[in-house]
C-alpha cells in the first residue's frame, strides 16, 4: 500500500513540474483593442426634449437643430469620412414625456442641402478631421406664431456604417418655437385664492416660462408641471387647474397687460382685477397682474364665488 501511495506522489509531482513548465511557456495576454467610433446625440444626455426658441425676426435663417459627434478610437479613423443616417422618428416627441409636441409643419421648413432627406431619412456626412456635424432646415421664424400647438421634430440615429450608435444617446425631440421680446424664463412670485381650496389666500415660488404665442403675447408654461398651467396653492399643496392656460397680452404703448384663458376648449375666462394696475415694467423686466374669474356685480371680490390670482415675476434668462 505504502509502494503504491509513493508510485502516485512521484506521478503528481512529474504532473506538476510539467504543467508548471507549460505555464512559464505560454504567450503573454494582448490587450487587442476592437472598440469602434462611437456616434451619439449630446444633447440626449440632458432629456429625451430639447426646446430651440428663435428671435422673432422675418426672414429665413439656416437652423443648427441636431447636433451629431463621432467619439473616434484611432487616428485613422478621424482621418476617415462616415456617412450617418438620421431617422425622422416622431415617436420621441409624442411621448407624454415631451409634453405633447406635433411635428412642424412641412410646408413650414426646407431641408439644407448639407444633409438631403429621403422622406424618412437625413444624409449626413463626416469628413475627414470632422468629429462634429449639425443637422439643418430653413426656416422662417415668423411662421411659427400662428400655430396653435407646440412642435418640433423627432431624430433618431439610424445607420452609422461600420461605427457604433450610442446606446444611451441615440434620439432626441427637439422642439422649435419663436420668442418675442418678452420671452424667457421668470422668476414667479404668486399667491391666488380659492373659497375653499386656499382661503387664506397663500403663494409660493416658483420658475416659469414666459413662450411667445404673437407678436406681443405669451403664453405661461411651468416647467415643474411640465405643462402650460397657471401655479397655484390648492388644499395645501402646489398644483394648476386643468384646461387653465394664461395667455398675456403686453400693450406695446402703454405697457398695460390682459391675462386670458387661451387652452384649447376652454370655458372659464378670466377679467382683470378692479383697482389693480396690471402692468409690465421694462426697466426690471418685471410682471405685476392681478386677475381672475367669477367676480361679483361690477367685477368686485366675492370670497364666496372668485378665484384669483395676484402674481409679481421678474426675468431670469432666455429659455
Amino acid at each position: 500500500m505504502r509502494k503504491v501511495l509513493q508510485q502516485l506522489l512521484f506521478i503528481s509531482a512529474i504532473a506538476f513540474f510539467l504543467i508548471s513548465c507549460e505555464k512559464g511557456e505560454e504567450p503573454f495576454p494582448t490587450s487587442l483593442n476592437t472598440e469602434k467610433t462611437i456616434v451619439s446625440l449630446p444633447d440626449a444626455a440632458v432629456g429625451p426634449l430639447k426646446t430651440i426658441a428663435l428671435d422673432l425676426n422675418p426672414g429665413v435663417l439656416t437652423l443648427n437643430v441636431l447636433e451629431i459627434v463621432r467619439a473616434t478610437k484611432t487616428v485613422a479613423e478621424l482621418n476617415s469620412p462616415l456617412t450617418v443616417k438620421i431617422k425622422l422618428q416622431n415617436a420621441v416627441i409624442s411621448d407624454p414625456s415631451s409634453g405633447a409636441v406635433q411635428e412642424l409643419p412641412r410646408n413650414l421648413y426646407t431641408n439644407h442641402p448639407d444633409n438631403p432627406f429621403d422622406g424618412q431619412y437625413w444624409t449626413i456626412t463626416f469628413q475627414p478631421n470632422e468629429w462634429k456635424k449639425h443637422l439643418k432646415i430653413l426656416l422662417d421664424p415668423s411662421t411659427l406664431i400662428s400655430l396653435t400647438s407646440r412642435v418640433g421634430l423627432g431624430f433618431q440615429i439610424a445607420d452609422v456604417g461600420n461605427a457604433q450608435i450610442s446606446d444611451s444617446r441615440f434620439q432626441l425631440g427637439v422642439e422649435i418655437s419663436a420668442k418675442n421680446q418678452w420671452d424667457g424664463v421668470y422668476a414667479l412670485t404668486w399667491t391666488n385664492y380659492h373659497p375653499s381650496a386656499n382661503p387664506g389666500y397663500t403663494g409660493s415660488t416658483t420658475e416659469i416660462q414666459l413662450r411667445t404665442t404673437g407678436a406681443n403675447k405669451g403664453k405661461m408654461f411651468w416647467p415643474l408641471a411640465n405643462v402650460f398651467s397657471c401655479p397655484s396653492i390648492l388644499n395645501g399643496n402646489l398644483s394648476y387647474f386643468l384646461a387653465q392656460e394664461p395667455e398675456y397680452t403686453i400693450n406695446t404703448s402703454t405697457n398695460a397687460v390682459t391675462v386670458q384663458n387661451a387652452a384649447p376648449g376652454a370655458t372659464v375666462f378670466y377679467s382683470m382685477a378692479t383697482g389693480f394696475t396690471s402692468r409690465y415694467e421694462p426697466a426690471t423686466k418685471t410682471f405685476y397682474v392681478k386677475w381672475g374669474y367669477n367676480y361679483g356685480a361690477g367685477g368686485a371680490f366675492d370670497p364666496a364665488t372668485t378665484r384669483e390670482w395676484t402674481q409679481t415675476f421678474t426675468y431670469l434668462r432666455p429659455r
